[in-house]
């Protein structure tokens, strides 16, 4: 490379950095700007895991075993304890968190779409990725999923740019591996990628990095439960209770429709003329998208024909990779000479590509419901302490236990009011008996179907009677926008 190329290649490198950390800036404010001005709470996994890290705090073994709890993530409990210094604010710093992860992500696929096809990739993919809202939304309830994508994609963007280089990307995938189990797989292909051209001492070395994350997971289950494989057992045992499990023949298409639920139709089928265009083109830089979209639809294959959880989520990695496909369609031919008829037909075609897309979304689009979902959880949390703390309420709640239609709210109750079982009874769990004495709380009708409310799992709850009907003998003591309260107290 001669001084003149030189120069130009350091004045390229230096304009993407600085325009990346104008991008981390800008899109920083707009986040905080958003978290303040909603003030989200954390969703049901989180704020168990919130719940089980205060019991750490405090000396205590969380309880894994509860009535239809979550699966633990190790990291996740980490970040609990990180933030059991900010008190009722907790929830909120889960969701700040999923919120810093998103931000992440999008950095990280804005800079594999410049590693694809220059800064006009990297644009184009950062487009495409913040248009797809429900990744966006599940940063904006506190999941951990676009941190845990956010760590894959920078891990996956560090290997391709230096092949086997390790240490970095140990340390993203193993944290990965500690946030879900499905990154096991990545960290098991990246020990034999790495480990092969090494010596046996080499390969020794590399294996024991690879057995940290699930080493962790399996101490951790071991220690409060006994069981090393708690959260994989249990995880299916809940799958099934909820009615989240898929016959095997079905997945295969479940497989398609989530990741099409992601990317949507005009998305999905100019992902799939990329992945066509880059073997035709040998373009290498897409190697490691290709593993991802390999490996994550085959992992959510094995886990869901394993009696597993059948949610959109454990696609998100293989959407995510299957954006950057996407970006090489709509960009690709600038990496064509410029005397080539390639060049010209495709750029029209990738014009075409995003006039249709675009038209797509614009008449598709809904942000006003996100902004409703989010508004409304919040909602939610403040209905439910409100009424909890109502007079005639807590007369009530001294006479017997209080009792919510299902497992939904049972972590805000622990967290907020430092309510269990037996104090707290979820009337789902057919093997309580009838409530007698105490505070029933029904959820207002209108809003049965909300995710975080959802009492319509009639499949395996004992229907619509038991769970929003109060028992024999109570009387309306209180109601707000989401919550009847009905109670009893026996002479």
């Amino acid at each position: 490379m001669s001084a003149t190329e030189r120069s130009r290649a350091g004045g390229y490198a230096r304009y993407e950095k600085q325009l990346m950390i104008a991008l981390i800036i800008a899109i920083g404010v707009v986040v905080l700007i958003g978290f303040f001005a909603y003030s989200p709470r954390a969703t049901f996994d989180s704020q168990s895991a919130l719940n089980w890290s205060r019991d750490l705090w405090e000396g205590n073994l969380p309880n894994f075993g509860s009535y239809r709890a979550p699966t633990q993530h190790p990291l996740m409990l980490a970040l609990g304890l990180l933030f059991q210094p900010a008190g009722d604010y907790g929830p909120q710093m889960m969701v700040l968190w999923s919120l810093v992860g998103y931000v992440a992500l999008l950095i990280a696929v804005f800079r594999f779409g410049v590693f694809i096809s220059g800064l006009f990739g990297g644009l184009v993919a950062l487009g495409l990725i913040a248009t797809r809202l429900d990744i966006a939304w599940l940063a904006g309830v506190g999941f951990l999923d676009p941190p845990y994508a956010a760590l894959i994609l920078w891990a996956g963007y560090l290997e391709a740019r230096s092949p086997r280089r390790g240490g970095i990307v140990w340390v993203l995938l193993i944290m990965a591996g500690l946030l879900r189990p499905e990154a096991w797989l990545l960290i098991g292909l990246y020990m034999l990628w790495v480990g092969y051209p090494l010596s046996w001492s080499g390969r020794l070395r590399v294996l024991c990095y690879a057995a940290i994350a699930p080493l962790i997971w399996f101490s951790i289950d071991l220690l409060v439960t006994g069981n090393p494989l708690y959260s994989l057992t249990t995880t299916s045992r809940n799958a099934g209770d909820l009615g989240r499990s898929r016959p095997f023949s079905t997945l295969p298409y479940y497989t398609l429709y989530w990741t099409n639920t992601i990317l949507k139709l005009p998305l999905s089928i100019i992902a799939g003329l990329g992945a066509i265009l880059a073997i035709q083109q040998r373009r290498k830089q897409l190697i490691i998208p290709a593993v991802l979209v390999a490996t994550t639809w085959f992992s959510y294959l094995v886990i869901a024909s394993g009696g597993l959880a059948n949610v959109w989520r454990y696609i998100l990695v293989a959407a995510i990779a299957l954006i950057l496909f996407a970006t090489y369609t709509l960009t690709g031919w600038t990496l064509v000479d410029r005397s080539s008829s390639l060049r010209r037909w495709w750029a029209a075609g990738a014009v075409l590509c995003v006039v249709v897309g675009a038209a797509w979304t614009a008449t598709r689009l809904n942000v006003s419901k996100i902004d409703a979902d989010i508004k409304q959880r919040r909602q939610v949390s403040d209905n439910f302490r409100s009424i909890m703390v109502n007079p005639a309420v807590l007369r009530a709640r001294r006479c017997g236990p209080v009792t919510v239609p299902s497992q939904k709210l049972l972590p805000e109750a622990k967290w907020a009011f430092r309510l269990e079982p037996p104090q707290i009874i979820p009337r789902s769990d057919t093997s309580v008996p009838v409530q007698r004495e105490g505070v029933a709380l029904v959820i207002n009708p209108s809003y049965e179907s909300r995710p975080d409310l959802n009492i319509n799992e009639y499949a395996v709850d004992d229907g619509w009677q038991r769970l929003q009907i109060p028992p024999p003998g109570f009387k309306l003591l209180a109601s707000n926008e989401f919550f009847l309260a009905y109670g009893r107290c026996a002479p």
